[in-house]
């Protein structure tokens, strides 16, 4: 079958990935600055995150083109590596006592600013369905409804954090809605996939996320997009703990 789209797709993986790489060492070195770490600490430590960042995408095109993350029999299956790996390091990163502080001075409207970046996704997604090549629940004509979020994610963060406002409430909301998105289409990618478990039989089946360089979808750009709203969520309840707290001592002192 000849290909329109693919080779678009393709790119634009590569490309929205290395945007999103270079933005978000753009916002972990705003972030220790705002910490009180000098420039050249920020740099450094920033580097460290760009190192790791770097190694673990270079990790994920070799067993893409090595084709262990195509091999999908098994329970699991050996694609499941791609999956594991980045959900425990952002969990790790998220409530380890070791990164509260870290998480506590990232701007609440940049984590939501940031998932923008799915609306590029669920294009390139449905590029790769009009070649014929990923099944239609994985895109916005079938069950994927995630490109909503992306394009309500600048609009929403600018309601609940624009010109000082700080309305918690409608942010948590949002983060809510958006990470019920981002699970329906996980789930359904995974029972669309051969799996011994699969769900949804029709063709193609959802592989082609094995393949370099769309393995940066389930490597990178999911586990971004939940990690944001992952230290949302995080970041929220250690303000809403410190401001309990804070109140407790105000009132103790009366």
């Amino acid at each position: 079958m000849e290909t329109t789209y693919f080779p678009f797709a393709q790119a634009g993986f590569i490309v929205l990935t290395a945007i999103c790489v270079l933005l978000l060492l753009w916002g972990t070195h705003k972030t220790f600055i705002r910490m009180g770490y000098t420039t050249a600490l920020a740099t450094k430590r920033t580097a460290i995150v760009g190192g790791i960042l770097i190694a673990w995408l270079a990790v994920a095109s070799f067993l893409s083109l090595a084709g262990i993350t195509r091999d999908f029999s098994g329970t699991p299956p050996k694609f499941f590596i791609i999956i594991i790996i980045p959900l425990v390091a952002i969990l790790t990163l998220t409530f380890h006592p070791k990164y509260r502080e870290f998480i506590k001075h990232v701007p609440a409207s940049w984590l939501m600013y940031i998932q923008v970046f799915r609306v590029p996704v669920e294009i390139f997604l449905w590029w790769q369905f009009l070649d014929g090549l990923t099944p239609v629940q994985m895109t916005f004509e079938g069950r994927n409804m995630d490109v909503l979020t992306g394009i309500t994610a600048p609009l929403f963060a600018w309601i609940c954090y624009g010109q000082g406002r700080r309305l918690l409430k409608l942010a948590l909301a949002w983060n809510i809605a958006g990470m019920v998105l981002l699970l329906n289409i996980v789930i359904t990618a995974i029972l669309s996939a051969p799996v011994p478990f699969r769900v949804f039989m029709n063709e193609p089946a959802n592989t082609l996320v094995a393949e370099f360089p769309i393995v940066f979808l389930p490597a990178f750009l999911v586990p971004l997009a939940y990690s944001m709203h992952f230290f949302f969520f995080r970041k929220a309840y250690l303000q809403q703990t410190s401001s309990t707290r804070d109140t407790t001592i105000a009132k103790a002192t009366l």
